[in-house]
């Protein structure tokens, strides 16, 4: 499991929302504040995130890679992939698209990297 930059995947939101109904997935909107990048962590559910508007990378702990993403990228990180924003300068917007309808609680708990073989277990 890694994380996937896919690159200029859409250039509207009417776009990206199909693909998220095409998918059968749901979606809701985050806000990424400005900031010196997060933590590696781990999401029990997959999570699409399409790039609305900004720019950051993500960390994809595995191969150590750091994945530009940008506006019209679509960013896939499988459930229990270790990974993490770099840094926001101004802020990005990402439309967010989980398997299920989660609580913002639930989709955006970050696991710390220490209980991911427990929670494979």
């Amino acid at each position: 499991m890694a994380v996937e930059v896919q690159p200029q995947c859409f250039s509207s939101l009417a776009e990206a929302m199909d693909e998220v109904k095409k998918s059968g997935m749901w979606p809701t909107t985050f806000v990424s504040g400005p900031s010196e990048g997060l933590p590696v962590h781990w999401h029990a559910h997959d999570v699409h995130a399409y790039v609305m508007e900004g720019e950051t990378d993500f960390l994809d702990v595995q191969s150590g890679a750091r994945l530009a993403a940008r506006k019209g990228d679509r960013v896939v990180i499988p459930a229990g992939t270790l990974h993490a924003e770099g840094v926001v300068k101004d802020r990005v917007v990402y439309l967010l698209a989980t398997p299920e309808p989660l609580s913002s609680r639930e989709f955006l708990a970050m696991r710390d990297p220490s209980s991911l073989a427990a929670a494979q277990a």
